[in-house]
């Protein structure tokens, strides 16, 4: 019979049961990583944190007003308030400029407007005007007091997109941009870009809720869903683009 040290294998009999383990191992690993990224894009799930959904309650405990004391608001419905600050911590570089939520006459959801008498002013002394359309003037709108919690950040994020831009513009290019806008390309380019700001900026599930929401699950008439389709990212589009961004 063989002696004992017959029976444990040396030199490169040991490097080969080492290598080979080693493959077996590292295979193993490659194939599970497969395997979940397979099952993560059958379920529509994404292998990233940007699908965040915020929730009205936790947002509000999280809420902090006196970080932006320039953050303003007249409005009395306690979640949009709470939205509005919650899309506002995503845009510190806004921090310092006077912002105010408040109701108004609008087309629309809700608009972006800077204030006429400030408009011509040092863009530090400048003030602007998230107005929220509180009652429509036409069953064409989407009321925003109607809409899930995390479509109405969205909203407030691509509302602030706008007001970041103007920020960064002397009192005669917003108005040129004012004139602009009356022309249907303008337009679609300018939404669209806003909808890729609020995106780029980690609001993209908040705005994918949205968009989802009005084109699919709202009781808006069909002119006004023809009209959040042709100026701004369907659903399908911000999805592709947090994908893109993965």
């Amino acid at each position: 019979m063989p002696g004992c040290d017959a029976c444990i294998p040396h030199g490169g009999m040991q490097r080969g049961i080492v290598s080979f383990a080693v493959r077996r191992v590292t295979n193993a690993c490659l194939s599970a990583t497969v395997c979940f990224l397979f099952v993560a894009s059958l379920s529509g799930q994404t292998v990233s944190d940007d699908n965040i959904r915020f929730r009205y309650g936790e947002a509000k405990k999280g809420m902090d007003t006196a970080a932006c004391p320039a953050h303003t608001t007249d409005i009395s419905e306690d979640s949009l308030v709470v939205a509005f600050f919650t899309a506002a911590n995503y845009y510190p570089e806004l921090c310092g400029v006077n912002i105010r939520l408040r109701y108004g006459a609008v087309k629309t959801s809700m608009a972006a407007r800077p204030s006429v008498g400030s408009m011509f002013r040092k863009r530090s002394k400048r003030t602007y005007f998230l107005i929220v359309n509180r009652r429509a003037k036409s069953p064409q709108a989407q009321l925003l007091h109607e809409i899930p919690f995390n479509a109405s950040v969205g909203l407030m994020g691509h509302e602030l997109a706008h007001v970041l831009d103007y920020s960064n513009r002397s009192g005669w290019q917003i108005l040129c941009i004012g004139i602009r806008y009356l022309g249907k390309n303008y337009r679609r380019r300018m939404e669209r870009q806003t909808d890729a700001t609020a995106i780029s900026k980690g609001l993209g599930q908040p705005l994918y809720d949205y968009a989802r929401y009005v084109i699919h699950r709202s009781a808006v008439g069909e002119k006004y869903r023809r009209y959040k389709l042709t100026y701004y990212m369907t659903p399908e589009e911000i999805r592709n683009a947090l994908n893109n961004t993965e």
